[in-house]
């Protein structure tokens, strides 16, 4: 066997030793492409799921919003109504209370007066003589 014979046949090996760590690699590839594919498709479906959780909790949060809402414009005509409420009872009641209680002080300072009106009008106890008020003309 010659030197060229000898080389061809290195070469040879050696390539075949290239072409079976081709294959490997390829195969290896392969593999890991199939599993890369598996992981989207399970990153897929979970993706697809979460979404759709997403958009129930956005509706929901929507509903709530709406429910808030009806409930913050129900407080806003409560509280105009108790505010109209408070007025208009204050109108009624105030005014009706102070006339009373302006004619209850003025009936009070006319009794005082008439009191001592009555008590100058009496008879002197030392001697009998006139009266506050002169009734004989």
């Amino acid at each position: 066997m010659s030197a060229t014979d000898l080389a061809a046949v290195v070469i040879a090996i050696a390539a075949l030793f290239v072409v079976g760590a081709l294959v490997w690699i390829i195969i290896e590839l392969r593999r890991t492409a199939e599993q890369l594919r598996a992981s989207l498709e399970r990153f897929d479906t979970h993706v697809a799921t979460s979404i759709e959780n997403l958009n129930t909790q956005s509706q929901d949060v929507d509903d709530e919003l709406r429910r808030i809402g009806g409930l913050i414009d129900s407080a806003e005509r409560v509280t105009a109504r108790a505010d109209t409420l408070s007025r208009v009872t204050y109108g009624a009641v105030a005014r009706p209370v102070i006339k009373t209680a302006a004619v209850v002080k003025g009936t009070s300072k006319a009794a005082r007066r008439l009191k001592r009106g009555a008590d100058n009008q009496t008879p002197s106890t030392h001697g009998g003589e006139g009266t506050a008020i002169d009734t004989a003309s």
